[in-house]
C-alpha cells in the first residue's frame, strides 16, 4: 500500500511546484539576470564564453538550457544539484533533489512536460548509459 502524504508534506510540494514554475516563466521571458547565471554556471562548468553562451540560451529556450535551468532551480530553492543523465535517448541534464525526486523545466525541448516534479522515473535517467 502506498502511503499518502501528509497534509504538510503536500503544502510543501504545492509550494516547490509554484517555484518552479515562476523559474519556468522567468526563463520564458528572458527576466533571469544574465550575470547570475553566468556565474552560477560557471561554478558548475566553466566555458570560455559564459556571456554567448547565456546570450544565445536565452533566444533557445527551452532547447540547450538544461543546465543553466538545473543550476538557477538549486540557487532559487536552495537545494539540490544539477544531475547529468538522459531523457529519453539524448543527453539532458535535470535538477536532483536527493534520492529519487528530481526537477525538470526543459523536457519539453523532447516532447516531455514543461515543468516535472517528481520521481526519477523512465524517460529520465541519471548517467549517460541506459540503465
Amino acid at each position: 500500500m502506498v502511503a499518502l502524504p501528509s497534509i504538510e508534506q503536500a503544502s510543501a510540494l504545492d509550494q516547490i511546484v509554484a517555484k518552479v514554475r515562476d523559474v519556468r516563466s522567468e526563463f520564458e521571458r528572458r527576466a533571469v539576470s544574465r550575470d547570475l547565471l553566468a556565474r552560477l554556471y560557471m561554478a558548475y562548468c566553466p566555458i570560455p564564453d559564459i556571456d554567448g553562451f547565456v546570450e544565445r540560451a536565452g533566444q533557445l529556450f527551452p532547447r540547450l538550457n538544461c543546465g543553466l535551468c538545473s543550476v538557477y532551480l538549486a540557487h532559487v530553492l536552495g537545494a539540490g544539484t544539477a544531475a547529468r543523465g538522459r531523457y529519453g535517448g539524448v543527453n539532458h541534464t535535470f535538477l536532483s533533489l536527493g534520492g529519487d525526486g528530481i526537477v525538470d523545466i526543459t523536457a519539453d525541448q523532447f516532447g516531455g512536460p514543461r515543468v516535472y516534479v517528481g520521481p526519477l522515473r523512465q524517460p529520465w535517467w541519471r548517467g549517460r548509459a541506459r540503465p
